[in-house]
């Protein structure tokens, strides 16, 4: 038996109607914008961030490599004046330097580098300074008159230790 559903033209109802009414189309267009809204929005943020990360990754990328640039002259007289370095993207970088001799280790120089930076508009990189720390073993910083009876006090203490752990070595 096969009943169809009709609709009754002289009736107010609508029996089995398959067609949406006015209100749910309305209610599925708002869903919609909302979602698209949101959509639109969350793609802005990606991208704010992503060219964020890239400025940023730009500008570490030319510190490193003024450093690099800095580290490669051996002359500690050099380094002791600092000076200005003209990086690749970032544009004109100042730096000082800070150098200790260890004395613990011999020819180890602890060397604070200080990076001054006036930014770039085009990476969105505002203005700043670094500072980085870094041990350099660097044996002919070690005959500079700033670190000669430095290194000569150190090279007698290791003497004078290696001639105790030998004397203590034969007693036994």
């Amino acid at each position: 038996m096969n009943r169809e559903l009709y609709a009754d033209p002289d009736s107010n109802s609508l029996q089995g109607s398959s067609g949406f009414m006015l209100l749910e189309v309305l209610i599925a267009l708002a869903l919609f914008a909302l979602s698209a809204v949101f959509l639109v929005d969350g793609v802005g943020t990606i991208s704010r961030a992503i060219r964020e990360m890239k400025n940023t990754r730009e500008l570490e990328q030319d510190l490193i490599w003024v450093r690099d640039q800095i580290f490669q002259e051996s002359d500690y007289e050099k380094i002791e004046e600092g000076g200005d370095i003209t990086a690749p993207t970032m544009g004109e970088i100042r730096w000082e330097t800070e150098v200790e001799m260890s004395t613990e280790v011999l020819d180890v120089f602890k060397v604070t580098l200080m990076l001054e930076y006036e930014g770039n508009s085009d990476f969105n990189v505002e203005a700043g300074e670094r500072t980085s720390v870094m041990y350099l073993f660097r044996p002919t910083w070690s005959q500079n008159s700033d670190f000669s009876r430095e290194r000569n006090d150190v090279l007698e203490e290791k003497r004078d230790k290696i001639r105790e752990l030998q004397d203590e070595r034969r007693r036994l």
